[in-house]
């Protein structure tokens, strides 16, 4: 048997690797253990690059190969162990120290990254008092505050191909907590697990603890990871089960940005099946649970309308606009930060998670942009974006200003195959595919840039007091931490997009808008990005907007909530909650009052 982060050999029953001091156990409910630190067949490296070539390049690779078998062994040798050395990671000790983790080790990569953190003036906050509700978390400060960090885990081909679940998983496995914190994982979604102790066959729940993994709910059945009432039922039972004066939600998958939604259910014979928006915000509504934080470990979710989804049952957002490198996350420094202190700000927690995910990208040489967003600016924002939208709407029309984006492992098969779009050319040069025509998603900030009017300036104010900490690669440099999608020319995704935005609440006048640019033709031209002058927020002019300016008169705190937040509407109306089987013994008939 072998290690499967380093590759030694070890003993069927040890409980640590001798070589690098991996523990990874499943303690199941009879008591009995398995350990999942071990492989039948030897393991090279961890954290492998993703390849994905094409019948012609794979063809063209089998000549290289057997030409570098001309030159004899030792070259392939060399070459072979050049390859480790380059694509791998090196494995992170499971003994970890945590002195002040708020202070990070210098990055081991040192290309040039892109970083904006929120320097909000009492001025500002002077304005926004009457715009912005109060926080739904309240920090004790004194290192007593109670944390479940809720990581809902969807692990699709993302685990049966690449076993990027179980990289995240050995992560927090290697995380120091306390007994302040707990970390409750729920699987499904993936036809085969990297590690021996998680079901293929059924959704299981874990707790995080003494550096494993303990089975604390083997009796799910297989459960259909894209439903709304699966994620509900998870966020149920974990608050209930593991109270908590701070609850962190966490989406682990695929993300198709705010239209296609989150997460592809491998098990399921539909693969366009996944977690819309309005969907999320009704499993998270329904709930019953107000978060401190909810974040996407996936692709395009950094969208102002997973803000507007969201705005009402948390406190904070971490999204990325851009396509995510199948590493993702890395979880081992936040969660020990946590555990340090369990009262440590999340604007703190958000430095290193937001940090540590663009060293993950830099390593995987992938482009990376992720942000924290303060929610409770999510309905100003929202109002200056559509003061802005509508006194510009002939200029927006003007020109076709979605960015292109590359694609990433994290981006699913199905968003380009929706449309039909997708040839053999796409199969052939996966990698330098991008998504322009698929998500027509443009940065906020950007547009702000190009015009220099009273609604521009508003927006660009509110942007940089939501925004408060963002950062990115040198690539993503233009990325500003939220974007809005914009359906030039496609009637199809509109229709989608209609779908999902009236579920979510959006109001008709901006729905009506947004057709006009599904309308548009091809004549349309591209926007000119390359050549705007727009470099995000290093080029942002930081001079103080004067709110006096502003016409608060028109601002309407419930402008979008018109349809799906009065319990008292048709929708609740029509809706048999007590149809509902419930399987848990904990749940209070009247939970959702």
């Amino acid at each position: 048997m072998y290690c499967v982060r380093c590759g030694d050999i070890i003993d069927k029953n040890e409980l640590v690797c001798d070589k690098c001091g991996l523990r990874f156990t499943v303690v199941r409910a009879d008591g009995t253990t398995v350990y999942i630190n071990q492989s039948p067949t030897p393991v090279k490296g961890a954290k492998k690059k993703k390849f994905r070539f094409g019948w012609l390049i794979a063809l063209v690779s089998v000549i290289s190969v057997v030409g570098a078998l001309l030159f004899g062994g030792i070259l392939l040798t060399s070459g072979i162990l050049m390859g480790i050395v380059i694509f791998s990671k090196d494995p992170a000790s499971s003994q970890v120290v945590v002195n002040n983790p708020v202070n990070n080790p210098d990055p081991v990569i040192s290309t040039p990254t892109v970083t904006y953190q929120n320097t909000d003036t009492e001025e500002q906050n002077e304005y926004f008092s009457n715009a912005i509700r109060d926080q739904f978390v309240t920090l004790k400060g004194d290192g007593t505050d109670t944390v479940t960090v809720m990581v809902y885990m969807n692990g699709s081909d993302l685990e049966s191909e690449y076993g990027y679940a179980t990289e995240d998983l050995r992560e927090m496995l290697n995380a120091t907590l306390s007994d302040n914190v707990n970390v409750v994982i729920q699987t499904g979604g993936t036809k085969k697990w990297k590690t021996d102790g998680i079901s293929n066959k059924h959704s299981q729940r874990f707790l995080v603890k003494d550096k494993h993994l303990e089975l604390i709910d083997d009796s799910l059945g297989q459960l259909d990871i894209t439903d709304e009432y699966t994620l509900r039922d998870f966020i149920i039972y974990a608050n209930a089960n593991y109270p908590a004066d701070r609850n962190i939600l966490i989406f682990w998958d695929h993300g198709g940005g705010v239209v296609y939604g989150y997460g592809v259910d491998e098990n399921l014979n539909d693969p366009y099946a996944a977690l819309t928006i309005d969907e999320i915000q009704r499993a998270v509504r329904d709930s019953g649970v107000k978060f401190e934080m909810i974040g996407f470990d996936s692709c395009l979710m950094g969208g102002l309308e997973t803000a507007c989804a969201l705005c009402d049952y948390s406190d904070y957002l971490i999204v990325s606009e851009d396509f995510e490198s199948g590493s993702g996350w890395e979880y081992q420094n936040w969660l020990s930060l946590l555990g340090y202190n369990s009262s440590t700000p999340m604007t703190d927690v958000a430095k290193v998670i937001v940090n540590d995910f663009i060293q993950e990208s830099l390593f995987a040489e992938s482009e990376g942009v992720l942000a924290l967003i303060d929610l409770r600016y999510t309905r100003l924002l929202y109002s200056a974006w559509t003061d802005f939208a509508y006194a510009n709407e002939d200029e927006l029309l003007s020109y076709d200003y979605t960015m292109s984006m590359q694609r990433s492992e994290r981006a699913p098969d199905s968003m380009f195959e929706k449309n039909g779009k997708k040839d053999i050319w796409d199969w052939l040069y996966t990698d330098s595919y991008t998504m322009e025509t698929y998500c027509y998603a443009v940065d906020i900030m950007a547009l702000a840039s190009t015009m220099n009017t009273d609604e521009s300036n508003a927006l660009a104010s509110v942007m940089k007091s939501a925004v408060l900490y963002c950062s990115s690669t040198a690539g993503d440099s233009y990325m500003t931490g939220l974007s809005v999608t914009l359906p030039y020319g496609d009637n199809d995704f509109y229709d989608e997009l209609k779908d999902v935005f009236t579920k979510c609440g959006f109001d008709n006048k901006y729905l009506t808008f947004l057709a006009k640019f599904a309308d548009t033709d091809d004549s349309i031209t591209n926007y000119d990005w390359s050549s705007s002058g727009f470099e995000g927020w290093d080029t942002y002019d930081d001079s103080y907007y004067d709110w006096n300016d502003y016409d608060w008169n028109d601002f309407d705190w419930d402008s979008y909530f018109d349809s799906y937040y009065d319990f008292d509407d048709s929708y609740y109306n029509s809706y048999d909650y007590n149809s509902y089987d419930r399987d848990y013994d904990y749940w209070d008939e009247d939970w959702l009052y």
